[in-house]
């Protein structure tokens, strides 16, 4: 079998992977006996991400060939599938004696940005980067905590109850800081020496692979790690301009539903 061919045949049954579809397949169920099939949707997207990143060939070179591919792994859980599946999860009426006040207390928003902007920092730290890719353990703790972390990060912009959720602005100046962190960790890891995940300086070739990955593709470590920083600057502040722009139509929207109701008032 040829290298591309070797590349292919690492699709895997990751449990994790096996976890994210069956979640999907039961809010599926649930979600069709209520006619919101639509909704749940989100979340079917949202578990093919956990697959493609967990299950893949893009599973397989980043643990431990490739550090673009660990990079766009780690984008992938934790920018990308924990909004989805937070937009497919069924709405949560608040309780008869919430308020508006109680519910933004602005320490819950301030520590789910911190935990979310860490996550990415933490994890690539040179000692747990490369523990991440030498323990089988350690690395699965990795991916749950990536989903884990950026479910926290997204939940006061898109949770399932809405009276959680920061006023638009403030959700604007949210995922601004949070590109703002990732864009200087991405600019960091682009022009720094080829130390940020050491163990990608010289992978064991464990599936033959590596002549494809180096000479085919022409993916040296340098232009590996620079690459990786280049994912975590524009992609992930991409994601974050997507957010933003919806909560501006979000607040459009209320600024418009605000003035027709005057409007009938008067």
């Amino acid at each position: 079998m040829n290298t591309a061919g070797v590349l292919v045949s690492t699709w895997s049954a990751d449990p994790l992977a096996i976890l994210a579809c069956a979640a999907a397949a039961g809010v599926v169920a649930w979600a069709g006996r209520r006619r919101s099939v639509s909704k749940a949707s989100y979340l079917v997207v949202a578990a093919a991400v956990v697959v493609l990143a967990v299950a893949s060939p893009l599973g397989a070179i980043a643990d431990g060939y490739l550090f673009s591919a660990h990079m766009l792994q780690h984008l992938l859980l934790l920018l990308v599938a924990p909004p989805l599946a937070l937009l497919g999860a069924p709405a949560v009426a608040p309780p008869p004696t919430a308020t508006a006040n109680a519910a933004r207390q602005p320490v819950r928003p301030m520590v789910a940005w911190s935990l979310g902007v860490a996550a990415m920092w933490l994890w690539h730290a040179p000692t747990l980067c490369n523990a991440a890719s030498q323990s089988a353990l350690i690395h699965r703790a990795q991916e749950v905590s990536l989903l884990l972390l950026g479910a926290i990060f997204w939940m006061p912009i898109l949770g399932p109850r809405a009276e959680r959720h920061l006023p638009p602005l403030a959700g604007v100046v949210y995922l601004f800081t949070a590109c703002v962190a990732c864009t200087i960790l991405g600019v960091i890891v682009t022009f720094s020496p080829v130390e940020v995940c050491s163990v990608y300086l010289r992978p064991t070739d464990r599936l033959g692979i590596l002549p494809l990955l180096r000479q085919t593709w022409g993916l040296t470590p340098e232009r590996d790690q620079q690459l990786g920083g280049l994912l975590m600057w524009v992609p992930s502040c991409l994601v974050y301009g997507v957010g933003i722009l919806g909560l501006l139509s979000r607040w459009y929207r209320a600024d418009a539903d605000a003035r027709l109701a005057r409007r009938e008032l008067a």
